[in-house]
């Protein structure tokens, strides 16, 4: 089994985040950007999110459009109301278990599952979540971050260490 080490790996990518409107492009491969993505999705490092955006990137996951659970569609547009929605959730962290990636055309594909930690301390629950996220990846950008989340498949489990 193919294991992200998010943590240990990207940190050194370094990407400074951009405050104009319109961020800088990154000069990184698709895999790389993707991965440093997800790094920051997975440790709520919001501020490296919007470095990795553009004004018009979506996040979007079509499983959770009539979930009783999900009171919010997961449909976002734009840094502010991908981030809010995000932080909407009550995520500490999440750790991706990759089982099977490739990149093609532009996106790179996970699949695997996400174990969410919500809340921190004693209080916190994880949940594990299968999960196929796709990341497309234009003009040193991410444009697009894309879930097939097996909501009805989660798993409520001990934290990761």
């Amino acid at each position: 089994m193919f294991r992200l080490l998010f943590a240990v790996v990207l940190l050194s990518v370094g990407i400074t985040p951009v405050t104009s409107a319109q961020p800088a492009s990154v000069d990184l491969a698709p895999r790389a950007l993707a991965e440093a993505w997800l790094d920051a999705y997975a440790r709520q490092d919001f501020d490296r999110m919007r470095s990795l955006m553009t004004a018009d990137t979506v996040f979007v996951d079509p499983t959770s459009f009539e979930v009783a659970a999900v009171t919010q569609p997961i449909d976002w547009r734009g840094p502010e109301a991908i981030t809010a929605g995000i932080a909407a959730w009550g995520m500490d962290h999440a750790v991706y278990t990759v089982d099977r990636s490739y990149e093609a055309s532009g996106n790179v594909v996970f699949s695997g599952h996400i174990d969410v930690v919500y809340g921190d301390g004693a209080s916190s629950q994880t949940f594990r979540y299968p999960i196929t996220t796709i990341i497309r990846v234009a003009d040193g950008h991410v444009v697009e971050h894309r879930d097939y989340t097996d909501f009805a498949g989660a798993l409520r489990i001990a934290a990761p260490d």
